[in-house]
This record gives C-alpha cells, structure tokens and sequence, in this order.
C-alpha cells in the first residue's frame, strides 16, 4: 500500500504523517484489533465530521461518548437470541470478576437491564434516542437520565483509555494524522483537513468500516453465531432497525397531502416508499425531518445520490411550511426531531463535496452539481438570513 511519507534523519523515508483517507485505510489493513473498539471510533468520526466547521474543528469528549454509546446501543439486540460480543479479549476486573466484552457494550447491557425492570413495554431494542422520549414519558426518567450518565461516564474514561489513545498507533509510528487529544483530554482537535476529507470521502469510507466492524464480530462470535455473513451485517447496520414505524410512515404521507414532495405526483399506500433526503450512506440521520415519503420509482431513481437545488428548494419547503406537523408527529411517536442538524449536516457535505458530485432531481434526473449547484445549495442550506429560498414561512394546516 502506499504511503505519504517525509524526508526523516534515519535518512529513509518514514511515513510520518499519512493522508487522513490514507490514514483510515492503513487502520482497516494493519492496525492490531482484538475487538471493534477502534472502528467504533472510526465510525463515530465519520458521523461527527460533517458537524464540525474547520475553524471549529474540536470534538468534545463528551459528544464523542455520546455518539459511540448511539452506535453501539443498536449492536445489542440479541440475533436469533445470541448476544453478539464484540472484543476476543477477556479481561479481570478490580473486584476479580472477567469482563468479555468491550466497556461499552457492557454498560448497555446494564442499561437493557434497567429498562427492562423500570419501564413497561420492552425499549431495549429501539433507537437511543427513542428510548430516551418514551422513558420521560413514564414519570422514571430522572433515573434513566442517572444511569445514563453513569455509563457516558465509563465510555468516555474506555475511550481515552484504549480507541482514542491507540487508533492512530500504526507500524512504523506515523506522526498524528487524524486527531490530537487536548492537554486536559476534554475535547479531540481534528487535524487541518480532516472534517472536511471524512465528510467528503464518508460515503466510501462507512461501508469499508462497517464490513471490517462485521467480520470482527463474526470472528468473535463464530462459535455461537449460524447465520451468512450478509444476515449479520443488516442486523449491525442495516438501517430498517431505526426506521419509523408503519403507522409514523401513513401520518408521514398524510403530513405531505399523500403527494410525493419531489415529484407532486399523487402516493398510492401500495406504492409508498420512505426516503431519506440526506443518503443513509452520507450520514446516519434518524430525525423525522430527514425523512420524506416517494413512490417506490421515485425513491429508486434517486438512491444514494445527493439532491440537485431544485428538489431541496422542495425539502425545504415541505419541512418549513409543516414544522408544526412534523414536531407534533415526532412527539407522538416518541420519535426524534432536529430540523437544524440534519440541514447543518447537508450544509457541510455540500461544502466538502467536489463539483463534479453527481446530484438527483425528479425533472433532470442525475446531474453534475457544477460551480453554480453547489453556490445554490451553500446559499439554500447557509444561515437562515442568507438563505435564498422560496419557501412559505412555518405555518399551520
């Protein structure tokens, strides 16, 4: 594989300060892994990077646990009723007792616990954030809200501990090339470049991360697990586990008249299909207002692809005009809603993206996103008061 390297005094070239993709691509092929902690941070980078500007480019600890608790909590639901591990390290603890398992998936499972004996109905297997607005819902929430405190708190102090300290410990000890950890470990600095080449090259990057993610866990678990490759893989992370229910998906339609917003053509119940505005391969974006009902065509000519500015005029629009709506449906499916991160997380892809990205609209199809596109959408999707957008103001029905 090829590296980026200096000039060093040994009078060789040393790879001293890789590419950051380069970076990522030397983790996935060499780096030494007894579990999934350090893809785990891969992955929680990937999903953090398009919130960060590059003259902001500090990532708190604390947001850093938060989004590495989300990711794993999905990872321990039971498949066929095996509890999937994800380190082959077994490890004793201080009261002599072994831990097999990384500290995050143990610390969920404390949490599964908890659900189970504290709230009616079993939440263990939906979405972090979906717990979360259910468990305020029954009155326990000031003790969830302690148990979940306790465990950002162990997460934070493993991630300092192994993942953040080890992941760029490669063969030949290259110089930084990702982050550096703040003096008082509060807060990881991305280097100059790396927000903007993780959001750029996210899409690529996520399914190599997730496929190494799933033969770790395949290999950790071979004993126990009969199941194809592919079946562990969609149930790790494969996105109908955090989709919204059948009933969220008929409001959804109803919300946008049962008319598709990207094509205006009528939806017929049969034919629904849920989409989401900014791709699942991009970013994994689970808020009511990333999501829009199409037909099942018009979900398919769109698939991965980013939207040209005419159909995010449309988005933008629909999400503006319904807010009331979307926020009431939101709160009456326990589902989770934040209209400015999903346009904060577009905002920056569409800054990282190269003008020659490909982009999808119901009249052109697939198109070039050209000099004139990505202004268009940098002006769409900017602050609120250098918009240029033709949406009506929020408003009821």
């Amino acid at each position: 594989m090829l590296r980026l390297g200096v000039v060093s005094s040994y009078g060789a070239d040393r790879p001293e300060q890789l590419d950051p993709i380069q970076g990522v691509l030397e983790i996935l092929d060499r780096a030494a892994m007894t579990g999934t902690n350090k893809l785990g941070l891969l992955l929680t980078l990937l999903d953090l990077a398009p919130t960060l500007d590059e003259q902001s480019p500090d990532l708190p600890l604390d947001m850093l646990a938060e989004r590495y608790l989300e990711i794993h909590w999905e990872h321990a639901r039971p498949y066929d009723g095996v509890t999937l591990r994800q380190s082959s390290a077994r490890k004793m603890r201080s009261d002599g007792s072994i831990a097999d398992d990384t500290t995050v998936m143990q610390v969920i499972q404390e949490l599964r616990d908890y659900l189970k004996e504290n709230t009616r109905g079993d939440l263990r297997d939906k979405p972090l954030g979906f717990v979360g607005r259910k468990v305020e819902e029954t009155g326990r929430y000031s003790g969830w809200k302690k148990e979940l405190g306790a465990a950002l708190k162990k997460v934070r102090a493993a991630l300092l501990k192994n993942p953040v300290r080890l992941l760029q410990k490669l063969p030949g000890d290259p110089e930084p090339f990702l982050y550096d950890l703040n003096a008082d470990k509060s807060s990881l600095t991305l280097l100059p470049g790396v927000a903007h080449s993780l959001t750029r090259f996210g899409g690529v990057l996520r399914p190599l991360v997730e496929f190494r993610f799933a033969q770790a866990v395949m290999k950790i678990n071979r004993e126990e697990l009969q199941m194809p490759f592919d079946d562990l893989y969609t149930h790790l992370f494969g996105q109908e586990r955090i989709m919204p229910p059948a009933e969220m998906r008929v409001r959804l339609a109803r919300i946008q008249d049962r008319r598709c917003i990207y094509s205006g053509a009528r939806l017929l119940r049969a034919g629904d299909s849920l989409d989401h505005v900014v791709p699942w391969s991009r970013a994994r974006l689970s808020q009511i207002e990333n999501f829009v009902m199409t037909s099942k065509s018009v979900n398919s000519s769109k698939s991965d692809s980013l939207l040209a500015p005419s159909a995010m005029e449309k988005w933008l629009k629909h999400v503006e005009r319904r807010a009331d709506d979307l926020q009431e449906c939101a709160h009456d499916h326990g589902w989770m809603t934040d209209l400015d991160r999903v346009r904060d997380v577009a905002l920056h892809i569409y800054k990282a993206v190269d003008n020659s990205t490909a982009v999808w609209s119901h009249k052109d199809g697939v198109v070039l996103l050209g000099n004139a596109g990505k202004e268009k959408m940098l002006n769409l999707l900017g602050p609120t008061e250098h918009r240029e957008t033709s949406a009506e103001p929020v408003s009821g029905k």
